[in-house]
């Protein structure tokens, strides 16, 4: 990325493009039977680096206060992380990430990267964002209210004016759902709450579930700041 700042500042404190996310479907003739009906999640037997990633940062970033906000990661190799953060970390912890790191060398981890201005549109900012070779991927984490169906986009207005009423009126007090999508230069995961405030346990997940936000976050890679 250009004008990287330091990735170890702390986090820094928009409808999503009028877009909506289609869930994966299950395979209905291999699924295994769930007689007590509660939501499954499969866990392959060995799941992908990119998967663990957007995973740690769902679980660990905290709900957003804004309605309508995001945070922004890069994603480098852990055992590079390990060499970034050792003048940041407790001596346990580096070493057990050491270990981890050493164990399994595709280990990938998550650092909080600031944008450049914390108060400008989120999303617009993202289209700006050019891939460094010293990074493996991006990843954003976002939440908003304002997420329409895509039989709600179909519905919507031709007219600006009347299309932002339209959006305004519709997305009134609807609960935020949480968007985190996950790239490095070969391979992608993203995570969606469609209640997350409701019911955040609810999710879906899937290597494209979330294209607007891929999109934003991939088309810097492998461009140089003056081809974007």
């Amino acid at each position: 990325m250009s004008d990287t700042p330091d990735p170890l500042s702390a986090i820094p404190s928009n409808s999503l493009l009028g877009a909506s996310f289609t869930p994966d479907e299950p395979d209905k003739a291999t699924a295994a039977p769930n007689p007590s009906g509660e939501e499954t999640v499969p866990i392959p037997a060995e799941i992908p680096q990119i998967v663990r990633a957007t995973w740690e940062i769902d679980s660990q970033t905290p709900p957003l206060e804004k309605r309508q906000d995001g945070r922004l990661f890069t994603i480098h190799k852990l055992s590079e992380v390990v060499e970034m953060v050792k003048e940041h970390v407790e001596p346990a912890e580096l070493e057990q990430m050491r270990q981890v790191a050493t164990e399994n060398p595709t280990a990938l981890a998550a650092l909080p990267f600031a944008l450049p201005d914390e108060d400008a549109d989120f999303l617009s900012q993202l289209g700006r964002l050019v891939w460094t070779d010293d990074i493996q991927g991006v990843a954003v984490l976002y939440e908003t209210d304002a997420m329409l169906t895509a039989e709600e986009m179909q519905n919507a207005p031709e007219d600006p004016a009347e299309r932002e009423k339209y959006v305004k009126d519709l997305t009134a007090k609807r609960e935020k759902s949480r968007f985190v999508v996950a790239a490095t230069r070969t391979e992608a995961w993203s995570v969606v709450h469609p209640h997350f405030e409701s019911n955040p346990e609810q999710m879906e997940q899937g290597p494209a579930l979330v294209m607007d936000l891929l999109q934003l976050i991939t088309r810097g890679r492998g461009a140089s700041p003056e081809e974007n």
